[in-house]
């Protein structure tokens, strides 16, 4: 068994995905899984949504935690204290929210194993990742110069929510599958 050394990315660096090689190895007939007897889609799709929504939650938390710590110098008071910024975390957290909750009717759906499961997985992912992008762009214009420093959480969050938009199916595909659902007439 090797692994190969593929995975030096510039975001989800703690995530340490790995392609694995199996060579010369066979597993035993008795620790072989039998096929299921029942068709059922690949649940592994599921995560993909959870993992932007857990990025998208964390720089909310960082956001939240400078926003309510920084003091303006000009006025004495918080960054919290801004209009502009209240707006923009109002709009990110209702979108969060609601990314959340079709990603848990998705998880729903694949306990269900119902047909409708593999397409909301796409829906679910288009949803988190740009909701994890969105709240990190916020946290790096609140956070302003510090948010970009390397000892800050909000850039290393900013670079980790890029990568959600990526990984299979990418964000194009998915849209792509979405809008060839919604648009073209189903046989």
């Amino acid at each position: 068994m090797g692994f190969v050394p593929i995975w030096d990315t510039m975001g989800l660096r703690a995530s340490r995905s790995q392609l694995v090689s199996f060579e010369g190895t066979v597993l035993r007939e008795d620790r072989r899984c039998p096929p299921a007897t029942v068709q059922r889609p690949n649940h592994i799709a599921a995560g993909l949504a959870f993992l932007s929504l857990g990025i998208a939650d964390a720089a909310e938390q960082a956001l939240i935690s400078h926003a309510r710590s920084r003091v303006i110098p000009a006025t004495g008071e918080p960054l919290a204290g801004m209009q502009w910024l209240r707006f923009e975390v109002a709009d990110v957290h209702a979108r969060l929210e609601a990314s959340l909750m079709y990603a848990r009717n998705m998880a729903w759906l694949a306990d269900q194993n119902s047909p409708e499961f593999l397409p909301a997985t796409m829906t679910a992912k288009v949803l988190a990742n740009d909701i994890a992008r969105d709240v990190a762009q916020v946290a790096l214009k609140a956070g302003g110069g510090s948010g970009f420093l390397r000892t800050s959480p909000i850039q290393r969050l900013f670079r980790d929510a890029q990568a959600g938009g990526l990984m299979a199916y990418s964000a194009e595909v998915s849209k792509d599958r979405i809008g060839k659902t919604v648009l073209l007439p189903q046989d």
